[in-house]
């Protein structure tokens, strides 16, 4: 179980750069609390002169009486009638300063929080994708920031609220001791007042938290859904971009919505007393006479009473909601303060260029207790295509994932320019690549931001690609061509199309290795034959990696190798692995006995 020094170090971690704002907030908080309990202690002598009695034995009269003095107009009475509404005028204003003041540093922690979320979650390895679930991490972008939100919120009202009871409590112990049993005797109206209102507010911030995710969901979503290809490109600078541009849109419209939120609720409080302070004015001037002597003890306790009560309860119902918040604020915490999936440490060298062939020396591979690859060596000769064939689970994309970097070997080393790949900068590398996988990543924008991702490219540049990819001629044919909005997940394009867009987006990079990861494994016949011959076009023009899923794809790679089992077991062209006798001519066969069958 959490203790509360627990509770606060953890919430201290995210005030680190906002302490200015606690500093303020505090003494904004003392001032109310003195000002509301000053205004409470006028009462006493208001009703007594009031009454016509002696006032002078009231604690702190003289002070009382010098300072309304001041006011130049009408008796004592009304000088100290007018101090009470001035007071209270001054305790609603200060009190909306310190919301606006509060909202504003919950919206700077929101803010700050989701975006260390995003730069910690962004510098974590590729592994981190794999072993979170999607939903966790949605929640951990969405729901647990917006909870520590609601824990400072939580902890802000109670300190002006413990702040304004301390004061009361201590002003009514000098002026009666015995009388402070009132405040606990006719609490109970006002209390309902409180609670209709808590309740209406908490339904209102239900349905905030339920709009709270609204504003970022799309980008988050897209980021997740495309990690590997935003990862590989080294493209995570745009959804970053993205992300901090939707978090504004949304949170500083939050502050307000907040702070308008709050306004019924202080003045409802403050102009109840300012309707108590104008009430006992008139009653005085029509019915000076009937006043008795125990109203003016009664009056002060029963405002003391109403103000205190309901903050009391509200300390308990704090209390629970606190640790109601704790899981995501720890889940948050623990997020930011895991650095287990930082192991792909980044070099120095920049890799600009591939001047020779990528050498996979004696590489082995474990992901956990399984082990994936197996003494794999391979060479991906510069300028040529490389193919990968094999069944599922065998250690392909395993290979693809360690050339593009996305997991370091277990054992072993790849050689990129006679040096480590260890040894460059990691970003420099990716950008030199370009990757299309299986499942295209499109999301919800132009054509043109799916080609260019997030990088700056000329329309020149972009066409060239589109055109080189095959897939300028069915851009132009939509009415709005490269600036047409293709829909969620691309859901107004074809796999065909989908697959030539991504084609597009590799070859704008200008790559110096492409890499194809089963890339016509999922389209029909037709899709497959376009998307192929935009393959064959831009595989002209780099050294390219390919994972094939149909052999029929590949008969014209310059090598072709075959995984099983995580092991190289055969490699040479399409005619000299056929005459091996071995596996691949197996696969080939079996495939064309299912065409001849079909």
């Amino acid at each position: 179980m959490v203790t509360f020094k627990e509770y606060l170090h953890q919430l201290r971690f995210f005030v680190r750069g906002h302490e200015h704002y606690l500093i303020i907030l505090f003494f904004v908080a003392l001032i109310i609390g003195l000002i509301d309990a000053g205004s409470i202690a006028l009462l006493y002598p208001m009703l007594s002169v009031g009454f016509q009695i002696t006032a002078d034995s009231i604690p702190l009269y003289g002070v009382i009486e010098y300072i309304s003095s001041l006011i130049p107009i009408g008796s004592t009475f009304v000088h100290l009638g007018l101090l009470f509404i001035i007071l209270t005028g001054a305790s609603l204003c200060l009190q909306l300063i310190y919301w606006k003041i509060a909202f504003a540093f919950q919206r700077d922690i929101v803010i700050s929080t989701k975006i260390a979320i995003f730069s910690r979650i962004n510098s974590n390895d590729f592994k981190y994708f794999v072993d979170t679930k999607q939903g966790d991490l949605i929640n951990l972008f969405n729901q647990s920031p917006n909870n520590i939100q609601q824990s400072y919120d939580r902890l802000l009202s109670l300190c002006t609220e413990l702040a304004t009871s301390i004061c009361i409590i201590v002003m009514l112990f000098i002026i009666s001791p015995s009388g402070l049993i009132l405040v606990i005797i006719g609490g109970g109206v006002f209390y309902l007042i409180l609670n209709t209102i808590g309740k209406n507010i908490s339904e209102r911030l239900g349905h905030l938290q339920i709009a709270s995710g609204q504003s970022e969901n799309k980008v988050i979503n897209e980021y997740i859904s495309g990690i590997k290809p935003i990862k590989a490109l080294h493209a995570s600078d745009h959804w970053n971009t993205q992300y901090v541009f939707a978090l504004k849109i949304y949170w500083d419209k939050f502050a307000e919505f907040m702070f308008i939120q709050r306004i019924p609720i202080i003045a409802i409080n403050s102009l109840f007393y300012i309707a108590i302070g104008v009430i006992v004015l008139l009653l005085y001037i029509y019915y000076a006479d009937n006043f008795i002597g125990v109203i003016p003890v009664l009056g002060t306790f029963a405002a003391g009473m109403m103000k205190i009560l309901p903050k009391f309860t509200n300390m308990g119902t704090y209390q629970l909601q606190l640790k109601n918040y704790y899981p995501h604020i720890q889940a948050v915490y623990s997020a930011l303060q895991n650095k287990n999936y930082q192991n792909v440490k980044n070099g120095k060298i920049k890799c600009n260029e591939i001047l020779s062939d990528i050498l996979l020396e004696n590489i082995s591979f474990s992901y956990g207790h399984v082990k994936i690859l197996n003494d794999v060596s391979i060479c991906i000769q510069k300028g040529t295509m490389t193919a990968l064939v094999g069944p599922s689970g065998s250690g392909k994309s395993t290979i693809v994932n360690l050339v593009l970097r996305l997991y370091d070997p277990t054992g072993g080393k790849i050689i990129v320019n006679e040096r480590d790949l260890k040894e460059y900068d990691v970003n420099s590398y990716r950008d030199i690549i370009g990757y299309v996988s299986q499942d295209p990543f499109i999301f919800n924008a132009s054509i043109r931001d799916n080609i260019i991702f997030g990088k700056d490219y000329s329309d020149t540049e972009m066409i060239e690609a589109a055109k080189l990819a095959h897939a300028h001629e069915f851009i132009m044919e939509f009415p709005h061509g490269y600036d047409t909005i293709v829909g969620d997940q691309g859901i107004t394009l074809s796999g065909g199309e989908k697959q030539r867009i991504v084609i597009a987006r590799a070859m704008i990079r200008r790559p110096e290795l492409l890499i194809l990861d089963e890339a016509t494994s999922a389209l029909d016949n037709i899709s497959e034959a376009a998307v192929q011959e935009a393959i064959d076009r831009v595989a002209k023009e780099c050294t390219t990696l390919v994972i094939a899923h149909r052999l029929t794809t590949i008969q014209d790679a310059d090598k072709i190798i075959v995984i099983e089992k995580g092991r190289v077991i055969e490699e040479g062209s399409h005619f000299e692995l056929l005459k091996m006798e071995g596996k691949y001519k197996h696969m080939y066969r079996n495939i064309q006995l299912s065409g001849s069958n079909n």
